[in-house]
């Protein structure tokens, strides 16, 4: 029990992922390296009998920056739809703290485009994803295109955003029911290597909003209004942002679901993503 003096200490534990299984006659291409750390490499996915080259989603894993790793793939659905995927990897916080993640990022989409053809992929139909603090990651990276320091930049069709933080100091503080953003170890505390609301400068520079501008590429958001980790209020505002700037962004609200929960990957919501990211490949 916790007294009234005491600092409680926030643990997520997320929620079960078990090992995707990719559609039968997927070609798998694992651990394919962009740097020197184990992390810094990505598995590729490649649909069974499609014309090429094909488009492909760059996706990355949850985990609250802290955990987890590119097995833990969301979207292996888009396969069906004849997408390739490219799950990357990306280092800590625990051990890096930002922006570690969205160079790593960012490196990853460079690495496979500058190798797409070689794989069959279309160098030019590139999409950003990612789910929870993967998609932060995701939105980071298409927008922050005038920020060298997060790496190199690629041509992206389009981003579908699933239950990601936009802004971070936005984010802060306890939520009704659910998990407290100003504890020590909370998430974006454990991304910036320090507290949000002691570090504001930092928080806005590693937030998607931040970078919203009328060059951005549309977005497709995805989230839960009973999300008890990452609040349905971050996409609403990302996608507020999008809209104000002109940039084509369509919020998708699943009602009464939490967050990482199977259906962000089950129709009706994989059956939009499938169509927002056919009507940006022509």
């Amino acid at each position: 029990m916790t007294s009234a003096s005491e600092t409680p200490v926030f643990v997520h534990r997320g929620t079960p992922i078990p090992d995707p299984v990719p559609p039968e006659g997927t070609t798998v291409l694992r651990d394919i390296a962009f740097g020197p750390h184990p992390r810094q490499a990505y598995d590729l996915y490649l649909p069974k009998d499609c014309e090429k080259p094909v488009p492909v989603v760059v996706f990355a894993h949850g985990g609250a920056w802290v955990r987890r790793d590119r097995r833990a793939v969301r979207m292996m659905h888009v396969l069906n739809h004849g997408f390739a995927l490219a799950s990357i990897g990306y280092r800590l916080a625990t051990d890096f703290p930002f922006p570690a993640q969205v160079q790593d990022y960012r490196q990853a989409a460079a690495h496979l485009v500058a190798h797409a053809l070689g794989h069959g992929i279309d160098p030019t139909r590139v999409f950003f994803s990612g789910a929870s603090a993967g998609g932060h990651l995701a939105n980071l990276a298409a927008l922050a295109v005038h920020e060298p320091e997060f790496g190199p930049t690629v041509p992206v069709r389009g981003v579908v955003s699933i239950y990601a933080p936009s802004d971070l100091i936005a984010m802060a503080g306890p939520m009704l029911g659910g998990l407290d953003h100003d504890a020590p170890d909370a998430p974006a505390n454990q991304l910036l290597g320090g507290e949000v609301r002691k570090h504001p400068d930092l928080a806005r520079r590693a937030s998607p909003v931040t970078y919203v501008s009328p060059d951005a590429p549309p977005f497709l958001l995805l989230h839960g209004d009973a999300d008890r980790v990452i609040p349905f209020s971050q996409s609403v505002i990302l996608d507020a942002h999008l809209r104000l700037a002109g940039i084509e962004s369509d919020l998708i609200q699943l009602k009464g679901i939490g967050h990482g929960a199977p259906e962000f990957q089950e129709p009706p919501a994989s059956d939009a993503i499938a169509a927002f990211l056919s009507r940006h490949s022509v």
